[in-house]
């Protein structure tokens, strides 16, 4: 989960992944769980990346300052 977080600040998008364990059983708590993050989500605006060329990190291996980026074993290390 921390990793994707990172990544997902990374790419622009921090804020719009959530993580809940709701039992079948919990309906009320499934909808204020999703309500909530729906709300979020609104006052967070519009998806950053819409539109945009996109790059995966195979196509150019650059990040968005130019240096390198590889990771492994769940780290983020850029060399230059």
């Amino acid at each position: 989960m921390r990793f994707m977080q990172e990544l997902l600040k990374y790419m622009g998008l921090e804020g719009r992944l959530h993580l809940a364990w709701i039992s079948s059983a919990e309906a009320q708590k499934f909808i204020q769980v999703v309500t909530e993050f729906t709300e979020k989500i609104s006052q967070l605006g519009p998806n950053p990346l819409s539109g945009k060329n996109i790059h995966t990190f195979g196509d150019s291996g650059k990040s968005r300052t130019g240096q390198s980026v590889s990771i492994q074993g769940g780290q983020n290390a850029s060399a230059g």
